[in-house]
Parts: C-alpha cells; sequence; structure tokens
C-alpha cells in the first residue's frame, strides 16, 4: 500500500474532518486486567480484589465483541474509509520488568489509548497502566509502515512505572515521570485540551507541548469528576462551533469561556440508555463516545436513542452500530478507533488566541 506525494500516508488535525483511513481494534487475545497500583482508586484498601492477579477472558465473550467490531469495520469499509486492524497479541501472559511484574496484560480494543495522532505524526503514548505496557507490539507492524511511506512516528519515554509513580490518594499520579494516554487529549487544530485524570499527569502534557512545538497549544481543562480518566465522554466536538459536554461533570476552571468567546455553541449531552452495571465497568456516558466520519455523519450505538435524537437535531445524519458487546473491553466507537487520515488542513478554530496578522 503506498501513498501519492498529494495524499499523506497519516495526516489528521482534529475529529471531525472526513475520515479516510483509521485503525479499528480488536479484543482477541484479550485478558481480564489484574489489580496493580494504577487502580486503586477503583479498589478500597483491605477488598478482597486487591488480590486478583487477572486471567484470560471467557472466549464468548471475546467472540461477541470481536463480531461487533468486524460489523463496525465493515460499515467504514462500505463507506470508503480504509480500515486496518492491529496484529493478535496473546495478552494472557506474565508481563514483567526490573521494576514490576503483572500477571496479564489488558487488550488491544482500543488503539485510541495508544496512538495519538497530530497531522502526519502518530506519538506512541506512555500509559500508566502496567498492563498495558506492551500493548504497542499489536501496532509495530503498521507504525513501521506508515513510517515507510513517510510518517513521522514518535514513541513518548518509555515509564518505569515504578512504586513511585504512584501516590494513595487522588491525584493518582506523582509528576516523577511523563505518563499519559492519548485518549486523555482531544484535537481542535492547532488547539488540543487535556484533563489531569487516573492516567495522566502534567509532567505528561507538558511532554507534549514541548515536542509538537510553539505551533500547538496544548490546554489544561478541569471537569467535575470522582474517577476521572479520558476525556472523550465529558468534552466531545462534534463540527467547528459546537462541542458536547457532559452535564454530570461541569467544568470548574472557566475553560470553556474560551469557547463561548470563540462562538463555540455548548450542547450539554444526554445520558446513556445503559446503566453502568449494564455497560459493564464503562461509563454511563457511553452514548458521549462517538466517531465522527465528517462534520455531518456520526456512528452512535444503536441503543443510545436519545443521542441520535440530539445530533440529528443537529443536522448530523447517524449511522447506527450496534457496539454493546465491546464495552467491557474499553470503551466505545471513539475509543476503540484511531483516526489515521482525515482529509482537511491544520487550523486554528479559537482565533481569540492566535497572534495579531502582520
Amino acid at each position: 500500500m503506498s501513498s501519492s506525494p498529494d495524499r499523506p500516508a497519516v495526516c489528521s488535525w482534529n475529529e471531525w474532518d472526513p475520515l479516510r483511513e483509521v485503525i479499528v481494534g480488536s479484543a482477541r487475545g484479550a485478558a481480564d486486567i489484574g489489580y496493580e497500583p494504577a487502580l486503586a482508586p477503583y479498589v478500597p484498601a483491605g477488598s478482597p480484589a486487591r488480590a486478583n492477579r487477572g486471567g484470560a477472558v471467557l472466549p464468548q465473550l471475546v467472540d461477541e465483541a470481536e463480531r461487533q467490531l468486524d460489523a463496525f469495520a465493515e460499515l467504514l469499509t462500505r463507506r470508503g474509509v480504509t480500515v486496518r486492524r492491529p496484529d493478535p497479541v496473546d495478552h494472557a501472559v506474565a508481563v514483567k520488568t526490573p521494576d514490576w511484574e503483572v500477571q496479564v496484560g489488558r487488550a488491544n480494543a482500543c488503539p485510541r489509548d495508544l496512538l495519538l495522532v497530530i497531522g502526519e505524526e502518530i506519538i506512541e503514548a506512555p500509559m500508566s497502566q502496567r498492563a498495558r505496557f506492551f500493548e504497542y507490539r499489536a501496532y509495530r507492524r503498521l507504525m513501521a509502515e506508515y513510517f515507510r511511506r513517510g510518517a513521522r512516528w514518535t514513541a513518548a519515554p518509555k515509564p518505569l512505572m515504578a512504586d513511585e509513580l504512584y501516590s494513595a490518594s487522588i491525584p493518582l499520579l506523582t509528576e516523577v515521570e511523563p505518563v499519559f494516554d492519548a485518549a486523555s487529549f482531544v484535537r481542535f487544530g492547532r488547539d488540543i485540551f487535556w484533563q489531569p485524570d487516573l492516567v495522566s499527569n502534567q509532567f505528561g502534557a507538558d511532554w507534549l507541548q514541548r515536542h509538537l512545538g510553539d505551533g500547538f497549544r496544548v490546554h489544561r481543562i478541569r471537569f467535575e469528576a470522582t474517577l476521572p480518566t479520558h476525556i472523550d465522554t465529558t468534552l466531545v466536538p462534534i463540527r467547528p462551533g459546537v462541542v458536547l459536554v457532559n452535564p454530570q461533570r461541569p467544568c470548574i476552571d472557566g475553560s470553556l469561556e474560551l469557547f463561548t468567546a470563540n462562538g463555540w455553541r455548548i450542547i450539554e449531552a444526554p445520558g446513556s440508555v445503559r446503566t453502568r452495571s449494564q455497560a459493564r465497568d464503562v461509563s454511563n456516558w457511553i452514548s458521549m463516545n462517538i466517531l465522527m466520519l465528517d462534520e455531518h455523519t456520526a456512528v452512535v450505538e444503536r441503543a443510545e436513542i436519545p443521542t441520535i435524537a440530539l445530533l440529528e437535531s443537529l443536522g448530523c445524519e447517524v449511522v447506527p452500530c450496534a457496539f454493546d458487546r465491546v464495552y467491557a473491553f474499553g470503551g466505545g466507537f471513539h475509543c476503540c478507533t484511531t483516526d489515521v487520515r482525515r482529509e482537511g488542513t491544520l487550523q486554528s478554530y479559537f482565533p481569540s488566541l492566535d497572534p495579531p496578522a502582520g
């Protein structure tokens, strides 16, 4: 597969330009993550769950999720999007470094967590969960291919993830080394927003800002959330000038004033029709985890009727797709994809931040 001089192998600046190539994750080889320090906020001290070392996932659950991922990939292909998939990796094996060891890994269902595409560069994120340390292995063949076709390929500094990275309270992460999940960031062209959460620290955001340089502005934004993880069920852009927010996680630092000052409509999203228990360990705002195919086309879980109605009221064609069996493996449509190529150019959507012309 080659790329023409006028069509870069990798190029994506935001979440809404027309999608042309994407990586869709896989549930094959997944494991149920065992307890590790990164999970401390979810498991109280003294809980028997802290003795859980994890294990393989039931084959039936893997098969059900993979059928939905395959159907999603086929849907995208029918719409003219090139779909790539990770290589199979068995995560139900022990992982060990000189600083720690766990009995199993996790999965390759959510490439959005690992791979951050900024323009013609793919950045491998330095994730903070030990079980996910070797997740990059499933994508190395793809990364090498994109590099040979002209893309920039960067691996952020691999964290040691020694005990010093984790604290006994929230914020969970210390600042001894840079860590972040790629899904903690949302791209608006020259402006990239992130929230401090259980998997990303300020050191990680500072590394990204310095790496990207002065052409980008990495903004810290804070929302009221008990256990914040990733931003794609909290702040979800639809197109230039329209962004969805989570009404149960209000912004607490005034950052949304930047949006209103630049003409953005801020719209509260409806909650999921599923409860947290029905969604199996993912946010009960998983309904916000949509994939924009372009400014007016959204892929939404087929049961999320309130979200579908809202998007249609905003002038979107909604493409419903079954995805509930995938939730147990990490997330929805946005989590389970990484945009490789979207049509469009780098732009500023917050002109009040731009230097004066001339």
